[in-house]
């Protein structure tokens, strides 16, 4: 039985959302910053699915029909410690499950809880424009559930729904707006550490810029809507189990990200998002992201 559940498992390690257990809230890397002593909360649902083997950047044969899905569901709450301030803090529920010709893995639970502050650094304003420039530090902390068992027998750490490791991350965003029109940028970069089972993420790390167009606006408080569209490159570095490099791990994409934002009322954010590979180059040979889906709802107060 434990050799029966390497195979499925072993091709699935580029199995997490695009930024890991911090993945989650509305705007939480923009450099927007939330309002002096405001509350947001929110819950975001985030649906992942990988059907395709690759070898390289290339389609490839997948005889043993290896699947993989994952369903998370994440709790975030932002408070506005200052004009200038927001600190955060993310809850995943995890739900994964691997499929291959002859067996299902399955394993659901809390993941690892995620705390970050965001510091404006710039706000320049203007005639129906503003220019924001913040900093995003925080670190995945190792919260999630690491003993998952299917059959009896303990799970690797791909298919766990934490991965009891303190991760830190940084990000550097900018925001212009400028009457409709909105244009952010993000740099990301996240050093993962080893966690449960002697094993350790690659690190990670992502650019992405988008521009988004607002198509409906009335006057306060009336409701507003906008369109996104974004491209995301995004770099996962070589797993490793017990210092020893893994070979089918890690790897590069560019990503198409359209979306959709719509504000009720002033104080209710909703977001739909999606994750559409263009290119993607895996090491070795991999399950590849077929098409992610983010949906997010938010009230603040």
């Amino acid at each position: 039985m434990r050799r029966a559940l390497v195979l499925p498992v072993g091709l699935l390690l580029l199995a997490s959302p695009v930024q890991g257990m911090q993945s989650g809230g509305i705007e939480t890397f923009a450099a927007e910053t939330l309002f002096d002593q405001g509350t947001r909360v929110s819950l975001t649902s985030i649906t992942e699915r990988k059907n395709d083997l690759y070898s390289g950047s290339h389609r490839t044969s997948n005889p043993n029909r290896l699947k993989y899905d994952e369903q998370r569901y994440v709790l975030g709450i932002d408070y506005g410690l200052r004009p200038d301030v927001t600190l955060s803090f993310l809850l995943p529920h995890v739900t994964k499950r691997s499929q291959s010709r002859t067996q299902t893995l399955r394993s659901s639970g809390v993941g690892d809880a995620a705390v970050l502050g965001k510091f404006r650094l710039l706000k320049d304003n203007w005639k129906q424009s503003s220019f924001q420039v913040s900093f995003v530090g925080g670190v995945e902390t190792p919260t999630g559930t690491t003993s998952a068992r299917d059959k009896g027998i303990r799970l690797p750490v791909p298919m766990q729904p934490g991965r009891g490791a303190w991760n830190p991350f940084v990000a550097l965003s900018t925001t212009l707006n400028r009457n409709r029109l909105r244009y952010d940028a993000v740099a990301f970069f996240k050093v993962n550490t080893e966690g449960s089972q002697d094993f350790e993420k690659g690190d990670f790390a992502s650019f992405e810029v988008d521009a988004a167009y607002r198509f409906l606006h009335n006057k306060y408080p009336g409701p507003t809507a906008s369109a996104r569209i974004g491209l995301q490159w995004r770099y996962d570095g070589r797993d490793s189990v017990s210092g020893n490099s893994l070979g089918d791990s890690g790897g590069t994409a560019l990503l198409l990200r359209p979306g959709l934002g719509w504000h009720p009322t002033p104080a209710t954010d909703v977001s739909l998002k999606l994750d559409i590979p263009l290119r993607q180059h895996v090491n070795g040979t991999q399950l590849a992201l077929d098409n992610r889906i983010f949906l997010a709802v938010g009230l603040r107060f």
